[in-house]
This record gives C-alpha cells, structure tokens and sequence, in this order.
C-alpha cells in the first residue's frame, strides 16, 4: 500500500513540472524573410528559425557582401522583433544607415569586433550560449564542418538563428569554400540584377540607381528543394523616409553673381552665372 502511495505521489510531481509536459511546450518557430511567397515556402518545409543559415553573394559581391547584408536586415527585421543582436565583423565597414534602410532597429545591434575567421566562430558560439539574444550573425570566410556543427548545436539548444554573411577576399578561396559542405539547415545566395525599368544609359552609368533588385536563391535547404525568387526593395517607401529624415535642399537654378565694383568694370567682357541652392 505504501508503495502505491509513493509511486502516485511521484506521478503527481512529475506532471506539475511545466517543463516536462508535453502539452505546454511552445511550438518552434519558423524562419522567416518577410516575403510572403518565400516565408510560404519556407513553412510548409518546416525550417526552424533556431538553427545555422548561411547567405552569400555573387561574383564581386561575395567580398563586399552589400546584398547579402542587405537581405540579412530584412530578414533579422521580420525574425527577431525584439532583443538583441549581436553582429560579429572583422572589418570596420559595416554601414549602418544602410541598415537602417532595410527597417534595422540599430539600437538593438551589439557589434564585436574580432581578427580571425575561428574569433567569429567562437564569438558566435559563446553569444548562442548566453540565450539572452534574439539572433546573432558572424562575417565569416573560411568555414570548417565541425565548427559549423557546434554553432548549429547552440543555435537549436538556444532556439535563435545564427546568421552566417560569407565575404571571401579573393575569387580562390570563393572557389574553394563556395561548395564546401557545412551544417547549415538553409544556405542562400543574393544576386544583385540591373532594374528591368531603368534605361540601358543610366544602368550602364551608375549601375545603383533605382531600387534593390535580387534574384534570391535558396540553393540548399534541409527537406526542401532548391528555388529561387526575383525580389525588389524600393528605397522610397516609408521606412526610408523614417530612417532617413534629412531635409532636402531646394532644386538647382542658375542665378547671377551679385554685381561688384569689379565685375562692374568686367562686364562689358563677360558674364559668369554660379549655381546654388536656393
């Protein structure tokens, strides 16, 4: 009899214990973009948010980063919504404005400032650990399969994503680690394109003008298969204008210079004009 008692009593104690009942346990999250046709996609594969996803560019690109950078504020905007985040660099040109273009909340961004490709990788490890974050991404180049897997271990233990921003500093070693196998659940590529609706003369002058246009490709997935989107960030919807609350000088118009005694004594020789802003 005694033992009956003991053995309900333990069973009661287990079953008050919030984190040992199946029914109260919060359902993972899923990654997201921001975009609804990708974030569909994403869902019905069953991504977790808490897990290594990596983002590279293309050609030039993938030393610079610039696209990929760019997606990484759109898709850090729609996954982590409130927190910090920590953001790990090896070199000091991470532009901010331009994230906050792309609806990054920069009061949110701790940056750690490390030398080496294996710093970031152990940055990245130790802030999985804290579980005080809602996301942390690492500027890295040269990635080994091991150090991939420990970083995808804390990702799902501390159930936040681990962005990985790949910049190779010579076309050899992109050649070389493009296609090196990592634990990653999701590996993306950002392929900047010229604007379909810009002219050939201005696309052939400045190449930036108009508003981002990326082919985005999700070329590994884990239970998914490859595919990839045509996407266009327009830098003149609200969110540049709440980021950028800059007042706009009046148009250019030709004006005369002022009369001087010495322009007086030359006028009768030439006539200058100045432009300003009025």
């Amino acid at each position: 009899m005694n033992a009956r008692i003991d053995l309900a009593q333990l069973r009661q104690r287990i079953a008050c214990i919030p984190a040992l009942r199946t029914d109260q346990r919060a359902p993972a999250s899923a990654l997201s973009t921001g975009l609804a046709s990708v974030d569909a996609y994403l869902h019905d594969a069953v991504v977790p948010l808490g897990a290594v996803h990596e983002i590279a560019g293309h050609a030039g690109d993938e030393e610079q980063g610039a696209a990929g950078a760019g997606f990484l504020a759109l898709s850090l905007k729609a996954n982590a919504t409130a927190g910090w985040i920590v953001w790990v660099t090896q070199d000091a040109d991470l532009y901010a404005p331009g994230l906050a273009a792309f609806g990054l909340d920069l009061r949110r961004l701790i940056l750690v400032s490390a030398r080496r490709d294996a710093e970031v990788c152990w940055a990245l490890e130790e802030a999985l650990r804290s579980r005080s974050l809602s996301a942390v991404i690492g500027e890295v180049g040269v990635l080994t399969l091991n150090a991939t897997r420990r970083l995808q271990l804390a990702a799902e233990q501390a159930g936040i994503p681990c962005f990985l921003l790949r910049r190779w500093r010579t076309q050899e070693l992109a050649q070389r680690q493009r296609a090196q196998p990592i634990a990653a659940v999701s590996r993306w590529r950002v392929v900047p394109l010229l604007h379909p609706r810009l002219p050939d003369q201005a696309l052939a002058t400045l190449p930036e003008l108009g508003p981002a246009h990326w082919r985005l490709d999700l070329w590994r997935c884990r239970n998914a298969a490859a595919a990839s989107w045509i996407m266009e960030f327009d830098h003149a919807d609200e969110q540049r204008v709440t980021a950028f609350p800059v007042p706009v000088a009046a148009a250019l118009a030709d004006r005369p210079i002022p009369a001087t005694p010495a322009a007086e004594a030359e006028a009768g020789r030439a006539t200058a004009t100045l432009l300003r802003f009025g």
